[in-house]
């Protein structure tokens, strides 16, 4: 189990741990063919937690936003250089990931010119692999860096949803990628490797603040080839 470095976190992140898991027993008791043997995962994918992706906040507010405009989307982004794995390095908390204690990483194929797969797995305090499936759409073909995405099993979720995976940054080099929702309730930090320099979390840390997110609020992802502890961004 990975510790906080910054003790305000560490509560936040127990309590949130602690929310997450009394809801998953609720609620997967009621879910047919959920393992609750050690090691396995309770929340099924993060489907347990993933109806909450589609709640919607009161107008002008969402969790990690300092306010604003919509955020700001990559003019231009091409479905084959973005397609393989990403690492996810740092990330905003969402009741449906809370399961995740390390090695979170995405793969993405293009499946044709509008429609990606995803393919979302980590590992989980319970010792064992979280992974959950889907696709993710462009909905508007002159606006290529918003998607839907779409798990498969999560009632009410389709591809015909609102836009809320919205890449804001990327590198030119497709070697580092920021994306939230339009609101900033949601944030990730992708990169290809496991780990980044000093140069690409300064990068980070800016680039979060110039898009509207209150950079505390993202959470460094332990990966094993890369940074092993959970602590704010904004003290990165």
């Amino acid at each position: 189990m990975k510790f906080f470095t910054h003790s305000r976190s560490a509560s936040v992140y127990v309590l949130l741990s602690a929310i997450s898991l009394a809801a998953g027993t609720g609620l997967a008791a009621a879910a047919p063919g959920v393992d609750f043997a050690p090691g396995s995962d309770i929340t099924d994918g993060g489907r347990v937690g993933a109806g909450s992706s589609d709640l919607r906040l009161p107008e002008g507010t969402a969790v990690g936003s300092v306010g604003g405009d919509e955020l700001s989307q990559v003019p231009a982004l091409d479905p084959q250089q973005y397609q393989g794995r990403w690492y996810q390095v740092a990330a905003v908390p969402q009741p449906f990931t809370l399961q995740c204690t390390s090695n979170t990483t995405a793969d993405y194929r293009v499946i044709d010119s509008d429609t990606i797969s995803v393919d979302n797995t980590c590992s989980t305090l319970a010792g064992g692999q979280s992974t959950i499936s889907g696709q993710a759409r462009v909905q508007e073909p002159e606006n290529p860096g918003s998607l839907r995405v779409a798990f498969d099993g999560i009632p009410g979720q389709s591809l015909d949803g609102p836009v809320n995976y919205r890449v804001t940054y990327l590198e030119e080099d497709y070697s580092l990628a920021i994306v939230g929702d339009p609101q900033r309730s949601s944030g990730f930090v992708l990169s290809r490797t496991p780990s980044l320099t000093s140069a690409q979390w300064n990068t980070v840390k800016r680039v979060t603040a110039e898009r509207g997110w209150w950079n505390c609020a993202f959470l460094t992802t332990p990966q094993a080839e890369g940074r092993q502890d959970t602590s704010p961004l904004c003290l990165s």
